[in-house]
């Protein structure tokens, strides 16, 4: 395995993140639609985007092993996930039901993992053309300018943002936070645009109980660079990722600026015993 700067990492993401920008808008109200076995919609788009990235990556570094959110059409030329040192993990088109309906607010999300920490990501809301990247160690930016998280000012209201998910979680948590005064809740449809959202200040947190290792690795990057925090949902830590396990499997979180992390964290329900 030859070694890999993380800005040639990050420099091929961006580029893809990007490329995908044409993609999507320009297939934007004519790309079929169908549904996935869990019921949720998926475009054409969403595997012509995902397709475009792989093959990149499969050319540029194929001792590298991927995660992607559809189904993989040439599985063979990618590294074994549990074995590979670097695994990218793309979701093609987050806000696909946005994306069906012309709601303009869609997103491509890349990170790199190295043994399951994110070191690179990009991600990219096509519509306002907001390219948001990190890199382990040198912070993160929006349009090549830093940015930081940010905590309102003491008596100020504070914008979150949660999920369309209708889990009993994130019900709770929805109402917590609608009845708790000085807290304004937003719902995108974008889990990895809440992400970048949280890292550069727009909002001070946002929770999620059903999202997945593609809506998460590249975001939880964003937010740390952005000096930010980021666990699960309970609390604990989210980093490593663990690679070994079903790649469907629900990854909770909770991301805020550190001001606000504790309020957010003691008013998520604790599971009963």
């Amino acid at each position: 395995m030859r070694d890999v700067a993380t800005t040639d990492l990050l420099r091929l993401a961006t580029r893809l993140a990007t490329e995908a920008t044409d993609i999507a808008l320009d297939r934007l109200g004519t790309s079929p639609v169908a549904r996935k076995q869990d019921d949720s919609v998926v475009t054409d788009v969403d595997h012509d985007i995902q397709a475009h990235i792989l093959s990149a990556i499969a050319t540029t570094f194929p001792d590298h092993a991927v995660c992607a959110e559809e189904t993989l059409r040439a599985p063979a030329e990618h590294a074994d996930v549990t074995s590979a040192r670097f695994c990218w993990v793309i979701d093609p088109l987050d806000g696909t039901r946005n994306y069906v309906s012309s709601f303009p607010c869609f997103a491509t999300s890349i990170a790199v993992l190295d043994r399951g920490i994110p070191v690179a990501a990009v991600i990219v809301e096509h519509n306002l053309r907001r390219l948001f990247a990190a890199s382990a160690g040198n912070g993160a930016t929006m349009n090549n300018q830093p940015i930081r998280v940010q905590a309102p000012p003491a008596q100020s209201d504070m914008i979150v943002a949660t999920p369309s998910s209708k889990d009993e979680l994130t019900v709770r948590v929805v109402q917590n936070w609608s009845a708790t005064r000085g807290l304004i809740v937003r719902n995108l449809g974008a889990t990895t645009f809440h992400l970048a959202l949280v890292a550069c200040g727009a909002l001070a947190g946002a929770f999620a109980k059903r999202a997945k290792l593609w809506d998460v690795a590249a975001g939880a990057l964003l937010v740390t660079e952005a000096g930010g925090r980021i666990t699960s949902a309970d609390g604990s830590d989210l980093l490593p990722f663990d690679l070994s396990g079903d790649p469907n499997a629900d990854v909770p979180f909770l991301a805020a600026a550190p001001q606000v992390y504790e309020r957010l964290i003691e008013s998520i329900p604790k599971p009963t015993k």
